[in-house]
C-alpha cells in the first residue's frame, strides 16, 4: 500500500512538473500577436476590409494596424481612410502618412489642406504630416496657406513645417512673416527658427560631410 502512494506521489510530481516547464516555455510575445491575429486579422488585406466596417472604432483599429504594419501596400488604403467621415479615423490615417513619410500622400494632403469643410485641427495634423515627410512639392502651397486668414497656432504650425521641409525658396516667404510680425515675437522667433533650419540644410559645410552611405534613411533630406 505504501509503494502504491509513493508511485501516486511521484506521477503527481512529473505532472506538475511537466506542467510547469510548460508554462515557462511560453513566449508572452506570442500569445499577444496571436491573440492580435485572431482579433484584428492577420494580413493588409484583412485590415483593408474593416476600412468599411460601419463602427468608426473598427475602422480606427484597421487604420492603427495598417500604420503599424510599416508595409508599403498599406500606403494606398492610409491615403483612402484619409476621406473617412469619421474625423478620429481621418486624424489617425493622417498621421501614420506623416510618420511613414509617405510622400505618394502629398498631393492628396495638400488638396485636403485647401477645403473649406476640413476642420483646422484636422488642418494642422496635415500640416505636421507634410512637415514629417519632407517633400518640397509641398513648401509652395504651405505658403500659399500662410496668406490665409488661419490662427496663430495653425500659423505656427505651417512655419515650422516649413523649416521641417528644408525648402531654399520658402525663406523669403518667412523672411516676410518676420517683418510682417513685427509686433509679435513668438511668429517672429518661429520663422527666424525655420529659416535658420533651412540655412543650416543648405550651407556647404553640411552638405560636404553627407557621405551617402551613411545617411539615416528615415530623415527626410536622405530620401529626396
Amino acid at each position: 500500500m505504501a509503494c502504491r502512494k509513493l508511485a501516486g506521489v511521484v506521477v503527481t510530481l512529473l505532472v506538475i512538473a511537466s506542467v510547469g516547464s510548460a508554462v515557462a516555455q511560453v513566449n508572452p510575445f506570442r500569445v499577444q500577436q496571436r491573440y492580435k491575429e485572431a482579433s484584428q486579422g492577420k494580413s493588409i488585406d484583412d485590415y483593408t476590409k474593416r476600412l468599411n466596417d460601419p463602427d468608426p472604432a473598427t475602422r480606427l483599429e484597421a487604420v492603427k494596424n495598417l500604420g503599424e504594419s510599416g508595409s508599403n501596400d498599406a500606403i494606398e488604403y492610409l491615403i483612402q481612410a484619409t476621406g473617412d467621415p469619421d474625423q478620429g479615423v481621418m486624424i489617425k490615417a493622417i498621421d501614420y502618412l506623416g510618420k511613414l513619410r509617405a510622400t505618394a500622400a502629398t498631393q492628396i494632403l495638400v488638396q485636403k489642406l485647401f477645403m473649406k469643410d476640413v476642420p483646422v485641427p484636422v488642418q494642422q495634423r496635415i500640416l505636421v504630416s507634410l512637415g514629417r515627410m519632407g517633400d518640397v512639392r509641398a513648401a509652395a502651397p504651405i505658403g500659399e496657406y500662410l496668406d490665409r486668414d488661419i490662427d496663430p497656432a495653425t500659423k505656427g504650425t505651417a512655419i515650422f513645417a516649413l523649416g521641417e521641409i528644408g525648402d531654399h525658396a520658402s525663406i523669403a516667404k518667412l523672411q516676410s512673416i518676420q517683418t510682417d510680425a513685427a509686433n509679435d515675437a513668438h511668429m517672429q522667433r518661429l520663422a527666424g527658427e525655420a529659416v535658420a533650419k533651412i540655412n543650416r540644410r543648405m550651407s556647404p559645410s553640411t552638405v560636404a560631410v553627407q557621405v551617402p552611405a551613411l545617411e539615416d534613411p528615415d530623415k527626410p533630406s536622405a530620401r529626396r
